[in-house]
């Protein structure tokens, strides 16, 4: 089988010839030591290399897009994907660097009102400094029902006159998907969800939660609208998830997931099953008090980010909802800080479950952190390698 025919497999919950693999996140830390050279894949250092590529010019940034594919395929080759990630974290195109301050910040921006962005390579972090006057910010609750008033009008103007909700553009998902005719390509839409890191979103959804479900349902019409479009270029599943659940539970009550956000996510789910496409979520943490409404309720079709340090037990899942993908379970705090006979030990605990209950995609079930011992993700490739 090729990757393609077992990720489609997978997804139909038919039986593998092999366990399918995909690893859901690199650093560049460990990209580099999996493929034994520098490679443009992971979060912000991904962002970091296209910041400089931008500040050096269009050509350097043409270049850098380009070796960003390539090295994307090469990871997924090393690791033996079956499904296909291209597009890793990027940094925004127009959002060009202004100043160069020294050799791991940049300004943006005027210097007076503008931000600037530090990059700390041993960590794989940016950190953003506001160069803003220092004040009192004003009360996120006082601004809430302006926030979203304004919202609505916005999304009702977009879909009243057909505004695309695609993040990219779809020439290039057809191309994408036309060059690698051998994967699935991890590729999807936007999708809806109350932002957990913003204030005003989380105080809206509380103080007027008819106002945000209007909100969200508007949103999903337009993402529904593209989804033709991208069934037609070839995409057989929409990966399109948002963080929404912590360790111990989801950032909403699922009384309050039910009512506000769950009919607009039904809308897409069943847009995408209206075109013949499978629609998997994704978020880390723990999703237990939702996943009855996600899997059974709406159709949900698969999951990643499985997260087993968040409680999320492979085999669990897999005995309550047999019809369900599910892709990572390999703790990479394990791979990070345990030893390689634990690393191993994980390993093989996901391959048993994938091998005698399918339905699962092995792999990370979150970033491979830079810092991670080379021997420890050698350790869990070699095993995966062996044991598929």
């Amino acid at each position: 089988m090729t990757g393609k025919q077992r990720i489609l497999a997978a997804l139909d919950g038919r039986r593998t010839d092999r366990i399918p693999i995909h690893h859901i996140q690199f650093s560049g830390d460990a990209a580099a030591k999996i493929l034994g050279r520098e490679a443009f894949v992971g979060g912000a250092y991904l962002q970091w290399q296209q910041i400089n590529a931008l500040w050096n010019g269009p050509d350097a940034h043409a270049e850098f897009l380009e070796r960003r594919e390539r090295d994307a395929l090469a990871i997924a080759e090393a690791c033996e994907h079956d499904l296909l990630r291209l597009h890793y974290w990027g940094w925004p195109a127009r959002e060009v660097p202004t100043r160069r301050i020294d050799d791991r910040t940049f300004g943006f921006g005027d210097e007076a009102t503008g931000y600037t962005l530090e990059y700390r390579p041993d960590v794989e972090l940016l950190v953003r400094g506001d160069l803003r006057p220092v004040r009192q910010k004003p009360d996120p609750m006082s601004l809430t029902e302006y926030w979203i008033d304004g919202r609505l009008d916005e999304e009702r103007r977009a879909t009243a006159v057909g505004e695309s909700a695609l993040p990219l553009l779809l020439e290039d998902y057809a191309r994408c998907i036309a060059a690698h005719p051998d994967y699935v390509l991890k590729l999807g839409t936007l999708t809806v969800f109350v932002d957990m890191q913003e204030a005003c979103e989380m105080a809206a959804v509380g103080l007027w939660p008819e106002k945000f479900a209007e909100l969200l349902m508007l949103r999903a019409r337009r993402i529904a609208a593209d989804l033709p479009a991208l069934a037609d270029a070839g995409l057989p599943a929409n990966f399109a998830g948002m963080d929404i659940c912590t360790q111990t539970g989801p950032t909403l009550s699922p009384a309050v997931f039910r009512d506000v956000v769950l009919p607009a996510l039904k809308h897409i789910v069943d847009a995408c099953h209206a075109c013949g496409m499978k629609y998997v979520y994704g978020s880390d943490g723990n999703f237990w008090s939702l996943a009855d409404m996600m899997f059974d309720d709406i159709g949900v079709d698969g999951w990643f980010e499985v997260d087993k340090l968040a409680g999320m037990d492979l085999r669990g899942l897999r005995a309550r909802y047999p019809g369900v993908t599910l892709i990572g379970n390999i703790p990479v705090r394990v791979l990070h800080t345990g030893s390689r006979d634990e690393v191993i030990r994980e390993t093989m605990g996901c391959l048993a479950v994938a091998h005698e209950l399918g339905g699962v995609i092995v792999g990370c079930s979150n970033m491979i952190m830079p810092g991670t011992p080379a021997e420890n993700i050698h350790a869990m490739l070699d095993c995966i390698r062996g044991n598929r």
